[in-house]
């Protein structure tokens, strides 16, 4: 009876880390929220999950970065790689190439905009970044977080007017 109840207990665990090993392999299940995954993971430092979520190519050459570099030194760059994004867009392209998603990223900084284009595949288990092409940098016309109004005047909708219904305020 004892030995039965081992046998099934080992059972148990052996199926419980199967399950573990698989969930942890698996990638998003969207290009967008791989990419979401991407700067969270710069973000913390969190080299191995990073890696993760590249393939190919690239992520050979993220690899040998961490090993020339040594993975303390690979963390800090990453997590320095996300300092002063203020927030990110991101749009799908048409033309990606054929088995891959494109998306159109835009970083906004205080003082500028990094666009940049980022190529997935569905590996099976989830969407991994294959190729990150160089990113080509605008400064916008009024630095981001700039007041668009006097600190003290009162913005048009801080005024006591009622708001307008529906159809309202349109001219015919």
């Amino acid at each position: 009876m004892r030995r039965r109840a081992l046998e099934i207990g080992l059972i148990a665990a052996i199926v419980a880390a199967a399950f573990w090993f698989r969930a942890r392999d698996r990638l998003p299940d969207t290009p967008e929220a791989t990419i979401d995954a991407f700067f969270d993971t710069a973000q913390r430092g969190d080299d191995a999950a990073y890696l993760r979520l590249v393939t190919g190519p690239l992520r050979t050459s993220l690899e040998s970065d961490r090993a020339q570099l040594g993975s303390a030194a690979f963390r800090e760059n990453l997590r320095r790689s996300v300092v002063g994004i203020k927030c990110t867009a991101l749009s799908r392209s048409d033309d990606a190439p054929p088995g891959q998603v494109a998306l159109d990223l835009e970083l906004v900084f205080i003082d500028r905009n990094e666009r940049q284009r980022i190529l997935l595949v569905d590996t099976g288990r989830g969407f991994a970044i294959t190729a990150i092409q160089a990113a080509s940098t605008v400064k916008p016309p009024i630095p981001y977080g700039t007041p668009v109004f006097d600190e003290g005047a009162i913005p048009p909708a801080a005024t006591n007017k009622p708001p307008l219904r529906p159809g309202e305020g349109l001219q015919k």
